[in-house]
């Protein structure tokens, strides 16, 4: 049997896809061997708003997965994270642009086995049991680093890395070298 080769859907079959993204290098600048734990720490990449706007507007579902391991080293609390996303929450709503279908994160250690934690698969499947339509066939995970990418694999989903000079990996569907050209190739 054939394999068929990955492929991004037109902006018309876009309406039956569920986007995931990842937060940190994607949304927001990342921040080396460090974390956003605190509004003043969070900030968003030039561009991604209005990337988000048009994103939200061509796909079915758009849902931010992300992990946040600095909660588990107890370098920032839930509370933190609540505040952070705040944060890109007011920027979202003063640019007219609704939140998430989604927001997940996981607060666990890279070295803890915790099935939330990307790779793995657990944020997906709940965003799945919330919102009970979403095939992951019809999925793209757009992220910088390599779980990303292996999360869009164990899910059969489309990967796309967005460049990040701190990862090396050749994992990926499609590469743009921000969010902001990614949702410019729908347009």
């Amino acid at each position: 049997m054939k394999e068929l080769k990955a492929y991004l859907p037109n902006r018309t079959e876009c309406k039956e896809f569920t986007l995931f993204l990842d937060r940190d290098g994607v949304i927001n600048e990342p921040i080396v061997d460090d974390y956003a734990k605190k509004p003043d720490d969070f900030v968003i990449c030039k561009g991604a708003l209005q990337a988000i706007k048009e994103l939200k507007n061509i796909f079915r579902y758009v849902i931010l997965v992300t992990n946040q391991q600095g909660i588990h080293r107890e370098l920032m609390s839930e509370k933190d994270l609540e505040n952070v996303h705040l944060k890109l929450h007011n920027a979202m709503k003063l640019d007219s642009i609704p939140y998430f279908d989604l927001a997940l994160f996981a607060p666990y250690l890279r070295t803890v086995n915790n099935s939330w934690r990307k790779p793995s698969t657990g944020m997906l499947l709940q965003a799945k049991e919330y919102l009970k339509d979403i095939n992951f066939k019809q999925s793209i995970m757009v992220g910088d680093s390599p779980s990303d990418m292996v999360l869009a694999d164990n899910v059969g989903a489309v990967k796309v890395r967005i460049e990040n000079p701190q990862f090396s990996f050749d994992n990926q569907d499609f590469k743009f070298d921000s969010l902001s050209s990614f949702a410019k190739y729908f347009t």
